[in-house]
């Protein structure tokens, strides 16, 4: 049965200060819903009740009106006093329970970074951007490894209307750019293999292995390299493991710079700076 203004929990001042002091020491919903059935089972209880309720009685986990100020100074308090040793979540924590300003995390960590960039630098960075430190790449020489991957930045949010999908290839011992392709589309496994079919018409040049990303686009023409392999591999190696896969994120990031051109026949797109290496 739906909850309405004239329930018996509405008049409660009992379970309203319940529900306020949970939120207030910044417990989970979960863990919300944990206590009120052990404290107020003559209620009805599931996730969606606890936060028709919580609406009702207009108790938020976080206010959107908070000033930067009022965070300010209740974070500058904290670390007037023993809080300058807490890290940003013990301070959010704090700043909620004894200060009784529903701000943010981020907002907290934000205010500490400006007060107190010693202490954060101190314990870490925490919660900080973490960089990825690259590590070392060998090869055997140029073509023994061709680096293949897809660039979706141009898709945009209306890739139905104007798809730019970006496909490239480059040599990682030269880091030299094979083959680029535009097209509406980089995730359909026939063409990209249609593509690297192209590459070795035109070249006459293929690679002792290729480094691919597991995606479905890959799969015909990892399969294509092997099944051309099986006649040129040396050592008794097998074609398979002449297709290794990795993430992207173990890949430098693409990046390319577009240049748009106006002639008589209309617009045409020229890219170049497309860098993609291991």
């Amino acid at each position: 049965m739906a909850d309405n203004i004239h329930a018996a929990w509405a008049d409660d001042n009992a379970f309203r200060s319940a529900l306020e002091s949970y939120v207030k020491q910044g417990l989970k919903r979960v863990e919300v819903l944990d206590f009120v059935q052990r404290d107020f089972p003559q209620y009805n209880w599931s996730i969606r009740s606890l936060d028709r309720r919580l609406r009702h009685f207009e108790i938020y986990y976080n206010d959107p009106d908070v000033e930067v100020c009022e965070v300010a100074e209740a974070v500058q308090r904290e670390l007037d006093g023993p809080g300058r040793l807490l890290g940003y979540r013990a301070m959010h924590r704090k700043v909620r329970q004894e200060h009784g300003v529903k701000a943010t995390r981020d907002q907290v960590y934000d205010v500490m970074r400006i007060l107190d960039p010693e202490g954060l630098e101190s314990r870490g960075g925490v919660g900080a951007k973490k960089v990825r430190k690259k590590g070392n790449f060998t090869s055997k020489g140029p073509n023994w490894v061709h680096s293949m991957d897809g660039h979706d930045k141009l898709m945009g949010y209306q890739a139905s209307v104007f798809p730019l999908a970006v496909y490239g290839c480059l040599d990682t011992a030269s880091r030299k750019l094979l083959w680029l392709r535009v097209w509406v589309t980089n995730s359909d496994p026939d063409v990209i293999a249609r593509w690297y079919l192209e590459y070795l018409l035109e070249t006459g040049v293929m690679p002792s292995m290729m480094k691919l990303d597991k995606g479905t686009e890959t799969v015909t023409m990892a399969t294509t390299h092997a099944f051309l392999r099986r006649h040129h591999i040396a050592d008794d190696m097998d074609p398979t493991d002449t297709v290794l896969y990795g993430p992207s994120t173990s890949k430098q990031v693409c990046t390319f710079t577009c240049l748009w051109e106006v002639g008589e026949r209309g617009i045409s797109l020229v890219l170049g700076k497309f860098i993609s290496i291991f």
